[in-house]
């Protein structure tokens, strides 16, 4: 990679998604986070180029001039309308001009989208820009068996062709570069954990009132690849608490049937809330009338709700298709195997928590969550993604 030596490095992210767009999820917060610790950590020019609408959407986002470069805190951004999505575009955005240097690296958030990971990679090889491609766990065993054969097709193509030969790779942790190099052997890989939220001001004690329901929130997109039933039937089999329990589903349903499927698992002492998509500065409040975060996945590469939910002292109930581990020894709410029975005893261990627990975990969660700001190697390794 470029050397900073000389000069700052003008660093192009492309995205299809960019703020204010928020219904994408965890992939918007990874590439926004990642260019709000460069800014805030480096002297290099940043910009994002991105698709002018939010997921699913052909209507352009409100507060945005499509198609101009915005300025957002030190970041420049252009939200490109669809008949942007070119490789006539991105050469134009590539290649240098006597006014401005062309980019010394393009950093790309996806895998399989063509207008914004294969079409711009394959300009920027053209050109010789360099390329850090973050796959964002889409390599891993439980992404790839979604529309299997297609993507062993493509993945297939990919190495025979040699799309991705001389891409850096960013890995957010040890197993997605270990699934990387299975997949691209002999790549080139860093591994840079995800970048946090930044620490929130708003951590609301919970209340455990003994007449008051406890509030499990569901974050994300409400989809069967997110396993989300898998909790629910473990909730309807459990011996819930006297006051009952309120499952909160918050974000967008990408699958109609489905949330109807999860809504016809309510019961007596199982309330189900169907909250939809909520912007980012407005979560605080969901957490503030949380409990814990709930989160059955069968595969998550970094989890931002995880991180979202320790910032407001809020632990968390997992799968073990996470990264985060040993959290019961740390305080912070369990990780479990995807079998009904441990999370029926799971479950039923937290309904037996006191007021004293509770407190004593979301005081853990805050901590862990300073630690995670605070940790000068999440700096260095991202900031190793582009100067080494």
């Amino acid at each position: 990679m470029a050397s900073t030596e000389s000069r700052p490095l003008r660093i192009v992210a492309a995205v299809e998604w960019y703020p204010p767009a928020y219904k994408a999820g965890g992939p918007i917060r990874s590439v926004h986070n990642l260019m709000s610790l460069l800014r805030d950590q480096t002297p290099h020019r940043l910009e994002v180029v991105c698709g002018a609408y939010d997921i699913h959407s052909n209507t352009v986002m409100e507060g945005i001039t499509p198609n101009e470069m915005h300025h957002h805190d030190g970041i420049a951004v252009t939200y490109l309308t669809r008949d942007r999505w070119t490789s006539h575009m991105w050469r134009d955005i590539l290649t240098g001009s006597p006014n401005q240097p062309a980019p010394d690296i393009l950093y790309l958030n996806s895998l399989f989208s063509v207008p914004f990971a294969l079409t711009p990679l394959r300009v920027a090889r053209s050109l010789g820009v360099k390329v850090v491609l973050a796959p964002r766990g889409m390599l891993g065993a439980g992404a790839l068996a979604i529309k299997p054969r297609k993507k062993k097709v493509f993945l297939k193509a990919a190495r025979v062709l040699g799309w991705f030969r001389d891409v850096r790779w960013h890995a957010s942790t040890a197993v997605e570069a270990a699934d990387i190099h299975q997949a691209f052997p002999g790549s080139q890989v860093v591994v840079a954990s995800n970048a946090p939220i930044a620490r929130s001001t708003e951590v609301k004690t919970i209340d455990v009132s003994a007449d008051l329901p406890l509030r499990l929130i569901m974050l994300g997109r409400v989809h069967r690849i997110k396993n989300l039933h898998f909790a629910l039937k473990a909730l309807s089999s459990a011996s819930l608490p006297p006051q009952g329990v309120v499952v909160e589903l918050v974000g967008p349903a990408e699958d109609e049937e489905y949330l109807t499927h999860l809504m016809s698992l309510a019961r007596p002492g199982l309330t189900l809330e169907f909250t939809g998509p909520v912007p980012p500065y407005e979560l605080a409040s969901v957490w503030m009338r949380g409990h814990a975060l709930l989160m059955p996945t069968t595969h998550e590469n970094f989890g931002h709700a995880v991180v979202e939910a320790w910032a407001h002292g809020r632990p968390v109930l997992l799968s073990d298709k996470t990264p985060w581990r040993d959290l019961a020894t740390a305080q912070l709410g369990w990780e479990l195997p995807l079998e009904e029975s441990a999370w029926i005893r799971g479950l039923e261990e937290v309904f037996g928590w006191d007021a004293a627990t509770w407190r004593s975990m979301s005081e853990a969660c805050v901590e862990r969550h300073r630690q995670l700001v605070e940790d000068p190697g999440l700096v260095a390794a991202n900031r190793a993604l582009f100067e080494n």
